[in-house]
């Protein structure tokens, strides 16, 4: 091949190399083929989506050239623009653009008279120009997949914002519904102290009722601050024996409001204080002493209360001597939405006390047996995070 033809092939090669686009590289070719092989008339033609042969790129033929041909007919192109384009065209030549197993559209070069063109460099010209198209289609398919990933992974994310706003909301409503039931029976005894004249017992449940509130409207905040995605409700150093005793109070009114009276032992050891979120802690303790209360079987199960410390933790437990669980109860009964109850359960109970305590990094234990009871054990911190996940220990220990 001639130093010139090479010379060509070299700068086309360089050039349609920085091409964004097909158009690009199909004006190109036509500049390249009618500089430096057919001066006469060049049209370029690309097979678009819906099966035709259009014009995209044309030197020397003008407006003439501008043919639309199904792919079918892809033969009779050349012959058709020649006819097009006038008499003073007299011979003509056609190359398709393939790559691999690909056609990407159709060159047509006219010539005013019957010289040969030089087809090494027309084909080594067309088959750059293929390679090109060939590598610009990939591009765009891989841009445009990867545009469907990102909008797919943006609605998982969404999906996923939305399902746990949802179990947070859920789990919300179930500690409120906890929280707030004994509000009732606080009414009653209001009712029934002021018909008595006794104020002092009146005063003394309108003093419980506002600190119930008062922990339903952070629970509230808490949904509310998660929905905005705010910081976390700041932690503050926290008696657990007091905390304990608040969850009592309201566990034992929420017990009687549901026509349990439950026998709350306390076993409080005044461990070292914590910090914590306490709104956070009692939901977890008043779900924990409702679920020993719906495990009662007859009015004499006794439920225990403990408080203690560790070498490096501060713990409170919540115990019962009631029917207990079988392993495979035990082994699921922090997964979120999974329950014992039937209709009457949410499966959110446990869950919640879970991460409760993984936002507070700490952790949570449950021993339990078959007609044993169950205790369930949550352990703070008091100099750092503690590692590993729930513990579960499904045997009661001798």
């Amino acid at each position: 091949m001639p130093d010139r033809a090479i010379d060509a092939l070299g700068r086309f090669a360089r050039v349609v190399s920085d091409a964004d686009a097909a158009h690009d590289v199909l004006a190109l070719l036509a500049d390249a083929l009618f500089e430096h092989v057919c001066p006469d008339g060049v049209a370029v033609y690309v097979l678009e989506m819906d099966g035709k042969l259009r014009l995209s790129a044309e030197r020397g033929v003008g407006p003439a050239a501008n043919l639309e041909v199904d792919l079918d007919d892809v033969g009779t192109l050349a012959e058709r623009v020649r006819a097009a384009c006038g008499p003073s065209y007299v011979a003509h030549l056609n190359r398709p653009l393939v790559a691999g197993a690909s056609l990407y559209g159709d060159v047509v070069m006219l010539r005013k008279d019957h010289e040969e063109p030089r087809l090494t460099l027309v084909d080594g010209l067309i088959d750059l120009a293929a390679v090109a198209l060939s590598t610009a289609a990939h591009v765009e398919l891989l841009e445009r997949q990867f545009a469907e990933l990102r909008e797919q992974q943006e609605m998982l994310a969404r999906s996923e914002k939305l399902r746990a706003l949802g179990q947070m909301a859920a789990g919300v409503s179930h500690d409120l519904r906890n929280i707030l039931n004994p509000l009732s029976l606080h009414l009653q005894v209001i009712t029934r102290a002021l018909d008595r004249g006794n104020v002092a017992d009146a005063k003394e449940s309108a003093v419980e009722m506002k600190a119930v509130l008062h922990r339903g409207l952070q629970t509230i905040e808490r949904l509310r601050d998660f929905s905005r995605q705010s910081k976390e409700t700041k932690s503050e150093l926290v008696e657990l024996d007091q905390l304990a005793q608040e969850a009592i109070a309201i566990g034992k009114a929420r017990g009687a409001s549901g026509g349990r009276e439950a026998t709350i032992r306390e076993e409080l050891a005044a461990p070292p204080q914590v910090m914590a979120v306490g709104s956070e802690i009692v939901s977890a303790l008043v779900n924990l002493i409702v679920n020993a209360i719906d495990a009662m079987v007859e009015k004499g199960t006794a439920i225990v209360v403990r408080s203690g410390q560790d070498a490096n933790t501060s713990w409170i437990e919540v115990s019962d001597d009631g029917p207990g669980m079988s392993a495979e109860v035990a082994e699921r009964a922090f997964d979120p939405f999974f329950t014992t109850k039937g209709q009457d359960g949410t499966g959110l109970g446990l869950a919640m006390v879970y991460a409760t305590m993984q936002r507070h990094g700490g952790n949570v234990t449950l021993e339990t047996a078959p007609q044993q009871g169950t205790t369930i054990r949550l352990c703070f911190p008091v100099h750092g995070p503690l590692s590993g996940r729930a513990g579960i220990a499904p045997s009661r220990k001798s």
